[in-house]
């Protein structure tokens, strides 16, 4: 009986993540990515907490992702004690990811943002859903460079 407890607690975010498709509700990835995520990194509390938040909808990682960037301070990696750059590409080069404008097409949706579901019956109508990646944008942050457009520098 407790085995079959800890499996159910366990593998919560896969089974939250099935019934909220079931019931035509967002998740961040496909099923099959969610149980794959929850099995390799449910272990730890972290990746079971990532993976139940993305369960209900929500992408902590790329919400939070650019404000660590932004707030991390830069230090001296990538630099000689000379202060010279040790990247080839030098820290003024254009990101090699986004060729400088700092941002991605969204891989989710193909950069479209939003599309409309074929109506369900006979009278229904089409249900416009927007992609909880880009929140509609069709355009994601280059995580390369962390939007800046610039290369990062090597270590």
């Amino acid at each position: 009986m407790r085995g079959l407890l800890f499996w159910a607690l366990y593998f919560a975010p896969t089974l939250i993540a099935w019934l909220r498709v079931r019931q035509g509700k967002p998740v961040v990835t496909s099923l099959k990515q969610l149980f794959f995520f929850n099995f390799l990194l449910g272990w730890t509390v972290v990746g079971w907490f990532l993976t139940l938040a993305n369960a209900f909808g929500l992408n902590p990682v790329a919400w939070l992702a650019p404000r660590l960037v932004k707030v991390l301070p830069a230090g001296q990696a990538g630099t000689t004690p000379q202060g010279t750059p040790t990247s080839s590409q030098g820290a003024g080069a254009p990101c090699s990811q986004c060729q400088g404008s700092g941002s991605l097409t969204c891989s989710s949706c193909a950069g479209r943002g939003s599309w409309y579901d074929p109506p369900q019956g006979a009278h229904g109508t089409a249900q416009l859903n927007t992609c909880p990646a880009c929140t509609s944008s069709g355009r994601l942050r280059c995580t390369y460079c962390g939007g800046s457009g610039r290369a990062a520098a090597l270590l």
